[in-house]
């Protein structure tokens, strides 16, 4: 091989390197709702679609307290756990904390609690219960506060996140965009066109595909997350070759060196 093909083999080399760094992911593919206009009113649906409907199973976090301080020990029993160093983060925002000091939804339905007794609450909306528990106290303790939260309603999101991982939300609605950044946010190499939903359905598991990209996500019910969800961000169609550009042009420019060296030696 002279040194002029040896030249020309480099000069390929390079640009086809060159090709490899260059290689097209648009920064318009990682935009979420892309297609909005300023000042554009963007429709979602309402609560009564999206707010999740209490089941049996459920745990809640039930606090009742009044003028009487023998009942607020029994619907407050973490008040007397201080002494055992188990701080109030972990009583209520871990599973095990979630299962020793929440309340469960029976299999009928009913909530149970100390004097109240059974209290239905299954099939009614999360932001509802604090009400229903609320007039049920009434009855029987003067002055009560009540204050009930959802305490499984955790979410599981995966793929290309920051932070994948298992995460909690206390507040009665919970979107898709809320589980993203509680992740940190997504990579480089995100599909927003493509976000997977996966929600738990009595008679198997429902996927629900996303395009987030689109101002119409609101519109979708998998946009609004329900406890136990799964949320799988897929990675672009230019992942694979993204990553082995770097690869690639090594071997190029380790290839181009030795051919320079071959062509110094002849």
């Amino acid at each position: 091989m002279n040194s002029k093909q040896i030249h020309r083999l480099m000069s390929l080399l390079m640009v086809a390197a060159s090709l490899s760094l260059f290689s097209c992911h648009s920064s318009k593919e990682l935009i979420y709702m892309k297609d909005v206009q300023n000042n554009q009113v963007i429709k979602a649906l309402t609560d009564t679609i999206t707010e999740y409907i209490i089941k049996p199973g459920d745990i809640l976090y039930v606090s009742i307290k009044s003028m009487n301080a023998e009942v607020n020990a029994l619907f407050n029993p973490e008040s007397n756990m201080e002494a055992q160093n188990y701080s109030s983060h972990q009583k209520y925002t871990t599973p095990q904390g979630a299962y020793l000091y929440g309340f469960e939804v029976d299999e009928r339905g009913n909530l149970q609690l100390p004097i109240m007794g059974d209290i239905p609450v299954a099939g009614h909306p999360n932001s509802h219960i604090e009400k229903i528990v609320q007039k049920h106290a009434n009855k029987y303790l003067k002055e009560a506060i009540v204050k009930v939260k959802l305490l499984n309603y955790k979410v599981t999101i995966m793929g290309e996140v920051k932070r994948p991982g298992v995460y909690y939300n206390y507040n009665n609605n919970f979107t898709v965009l809320e589980a993203l950044g509680m992740a940190n946010g997504n990579t480089d190499y995100a599909n927003l066109t493509n976000i997977m939903v996966i929600r738990p359905q009595p008679d198997g598991q429902k996927a629900m595909i996303l395009d987030l990209a689109a101002s119409d996500a609101w519109l979708q019910k998998g946009f609004y997350l329900h406890p136990n969800d799964y949320i799988f961000v897929e990675p672009n169609t230019h992942k694979n070759f993204q990553l082995n550009a770097q690869v690639f042009s090594m071997i190029i420019s380790s290839a181009s060196l030795l051919l320079a060296v071959f062509g110094l030696l002849k």
